[in-house]
């Protein structure tokens, strides 16, 4: 296990600006989650900590040793990449000796770690195959077995499900959240799938545009975010986003005629126009001889989700347990759980506590 810290760390091509100024700092045995949109600079970031790209800037601390300028081989780090990066010619022991007999390691110490990586990865039956007669997720935990037998102290992994189908990458969420208790390693795990990050994560970096958003555990981000692009991004379905006025007086949201936020924050004048954030299971729907319409609905079995128009350019999602069974073109009352609401800054897009 170590511990990772990233101070200040800047990357440039050319003039562009790929990651901007970040700082975190990864506890041992941590879990960490880098989470943003595609391009947002979460797999440099991870290149960086690997060593295959030098910062502009800024520095890299891994077991309280700089490491900015060390060679990826003298990192301690195992990086699991998005194809696996398995040699096609080899059999699975061989893949996964690969790194120790490269240096030179002594047989009787290469059998012993490869023995006890397959045994906890459940790979001792696949030793003689080779990588074209393996699963995805066989696959996948060759390269992880790569990585354990070589005895890094963090395990990096690059959007490594993303290649997997539905149900094997749910598999893969367990078997990783499995393999990191069983190991107690530090792992840090890119992704741009909020769903991963909230089901596997011990921490979550939130980044967007190479700048950190916010960090913190999936429970604290998801009930507690900083801003509208932290509540936008992690849950699902996503929040709802409404505009809203105040008068000094009231706040009113525009799209929803006639309902007004009895309980919100202090506000004044100069920032009246608010953005609402509501998350589907908060948005309460009731059957009405006019009102708002709903145009689509989803049925996922234990529950639906439904898209009601607001106008021309909007839509509101909305959860329900099928108590009620609401049907595309009815239309509908719309009112809002005013306990669950977020309130965020238009022009900033700050949260407003």
């Amino acid at each position: 296990m170590a511990e990772v810290i990233l101070k200040e760390v800047k990357k440039n091509f050319g003039k562009s600006t790929v990651i901007n100024d970040v700082s975190i700092k990864i506890k041992e045995g941590d879990f960490c989650v880098i989470v943003g949109p595609s391009g947002c600079g979460k797999s440099t970031l991870l290149r960086i900590i690997a060593g295959l790209e030098t910062p502009t800037s800024g520095s890299i601390i891994i077991n309280s040793k700089d490491v900015t300028a060390v060679d990826p081989a003298n990192r301690g780090i195992g990086m699991v990449f998005q194809n696996y990066a398995l040699y096609p010619h080899m059999t699975v022991e061989d893949n996964m000796s690969f790194g120790l007999r490269m240096n030179n390691a002594p047989k009787t110490t290469i059998k012993k770690k490869v023995e006890e990586a397959a045994k906890i990865l459940q790979l001792t039956e696949l030793m003689t195959r080779k990588p074209a007669s393996l699963s995805g997720g066989q696959r996948q935990r060759v390269a992880i077995g790569r990585a354990i037998v070589k005895g890094s102290n963090v395990f990096l992994f690059d959007e490594p499900l993303s290649n997997l189908d539905a149900e094997l990458r749910v598999e893969m969420r367990i078997e990783l959240t499995r393999l990191h208790k069983e190991l107690g390693a530090t792992i840090i795990y890119v992704t741009h799938d909020q769903t991963e990050a909230m089901t596997m994560a011990d921490k979550i970096v939130v980044l967007r545009n190479g700048c950190v958003e916010q960090i913190g555990d999936p429970l604290e981000l998801y009930s507690n975010p900083d801003n509208k692009f932290v509540a936008g991004f992690l849950g699902s379905p996503s929040m709802n986003f409404l505009e809203a006025k105040f008068d000094g007086k009231d706040l009113k949201v525009q799209s929803l005629e006639n309902f007004k936020i009895k309980k919100f924050p202090s506000l004044s004048k100069e920032n009246s126009k608010i953005i609402i954030g509501v998350r589907p299971q908060d948005v309460l729907l009731k059957r009405s001889t006019k009102g708002k319409k709903i145009e689509f609905v989803e049925n996922l079995g234990n529950l639906s989700i439904y898209h009601t128009r607001l106008d021309k350019n909007h839509y509101l999602l909305s959860e329900s347990n099928n108590k009620e069974s609401l049907l595309p073109g009815e239309h509908i009352q719309v009112t809002l759980n005013e306990k669950s609401l977020y309130f965020f800054d238009q022009n900033s897009g700050l949260r407003i506590r």
